[in-house]
């Protein structure tokens, strides 16, 4: 099958968060599996950096690259903006099938509309970004009026991570027959390269990990304000990730609660660093709602480390379904510091073997990639077809 995903930002742009690490991983085991695998993205990279190359390859991936009008723009805003996509009018029809990742942003909707002139099928994988929530819901709302509405209603066929995700997309009014519940893949090397993350970073011994985005819904304020409640006075917190605006609040919320000396703020961490802050805390701690997947847990099981993570969400629906960790109610620091005072040693340690047996048969890559495949073939197969033309104006 020749194959092409769509997203803003892909390998290595890891400062954008799961989306792509999940697409560069999907999109190599796919390579790895025998099947043609291209991928079009943009220049995006961090705050700072932009990809220098316009084409390169990685794990057998065949990567095209579009300089964004503005790199701080598409950082601060997330408004990707691609110059010269024209330019893949044509090429798409090479393709059995492309895979959008992500919602809301113009090389998505642009490649969306010349698959759909083309008659080729497209399969959408919003990973959370369908449903207007957090940021700029306003933007949002005027690019779904613009844009948005139009492409939903031109893609073939949904992919949903979990069965939450999934009801959202039917309370939106796309047809259950038309998505496929399939997981995300996890991936993590585990080698810490010998680091000593808490000496490296200043961090006086134990400490609970927060890694991920620092944005509002993460709720990284009630992991800190259940800090005060734990018992143990000499434990700390990490938070480890880029700021995408909600680091100023975070911080002034330490020296409202007097624990500005317990919480350190690493910046986003990758590689061994990131397995050392994962294999050295007590736990890993993801507070965040509105969670469709969540990498992190299952990040931090494969190094070794429990997990708590809040409930209402995909990350409960996984993480919780399995018995691979603690489960709170979302927004509650009391209850986060409860399950921290809680800690059992022991049952933690069976609850991280429950979570690697489950990663190991359902969401390690080889299988995740097999369901995605046999999805395409079934919307190949079965010509899923796009709401018609007119539909658009509706």
């Amino acid at each position: 099958m020749k194959i092409l995903h769509v997203t803003p930002f892909f390998y290595p742009a890891w400062a954008y968060g799961g989306i792509p690490r999940l697409s560069y991983h999907l999109a190599a085991e796919q390579a790895r599996q025998g099947h043609t695998v291209h991928a079009v993205t943009t220049d995006a990279l961090d705050q700072e950096r932009r990809q220098e190359q316009s084409r390169f390859c990685v794990e057998g991936i065949a990567v095209r690259v579009y300089r964004n009008w503005s790199n701080a723009a598409a950082y601060q805003l997330q408004l990707f903006a691609p110059q010269g996509l024209f330019a893949e009018r044509d090429r798409i029809r090479d393709y059995d099938i492309v895979h959008i990742h992500g919602h809301r942003n113009f090389l998505n909707t642009r490649m969306a509309a010349y698959a759909h002139a083309a008659g080729v099928p497209t399969v959408m994988m919003p990973n959370g970004t369908l449903v207007n929530i957090e940021r700029r819901q306003a933007l949002k709302t005027i690019y779904d009026l613009l844009f948005g509405r139009r492409q939903v209603l031109r893609t073939s066929a949904w992919v949903a991570v979990a069965e939450v995700e999934k009801r959202q997309f039917v309370e939106m009014g796309i047809p259950a027959e038309k998505i496929a519940v399939i997981p995300n893949g996890v991936a993590m090397e585990t080698d810490d390269a010998g680091i000593r993350f808490a000496e490296k970073h200043g961090l006086r011994g134990r400490y609970l990990l927060y890694l991920g985005k620092l944005t509002p819904r993460k709720g990284v304020e009630h992991l800190l304000a259940a800090l005060p409640l734990i018992h143990d006075p000499e434990l700390m917190i990490a938070v480890a990730g880029n700021d995408m605006g909600h680091l100023a609040f975070l911080k002034r919320q330490t020296r409202a609660l007097g624990i500005r000396d317990r919480v350190v703020f690493t910046g986003l961490v990758a590689g061994a660093d990131k397995a050392a802050a994962y294999r050295g805390a007590r736990l890993t701690v993801y507070p965040s709602c509105d969670e469709i997947f969540g990498l992190v847990p299952w990040e931090s099981i494969l190094c070794g480390t429990p997990v708590i993570v809040a409930s209402g969400s995909g990350a409960e629906e996984w993480v919780g379904g399995a018995g691979a960790g603690t489960v709170v109610p979302y927004g509650n620091p009391a209850a986060i510091a409860e399950a921290v005072n809680r800690h059992d040693p022991m049952a933690a340690a069976e609850a991280v073997r429950r979570g690697r047996a489950f990663w190991e048969e359902r969401l390690a890559w080889p299988k995740v990639t097999a369901q995605m495949i046999q999805w395409y073939d079934q919307v190949v197969g079965a010509g899923f077809k796009p709401a018609p033309p007119e539909a658009d104006r509706a």
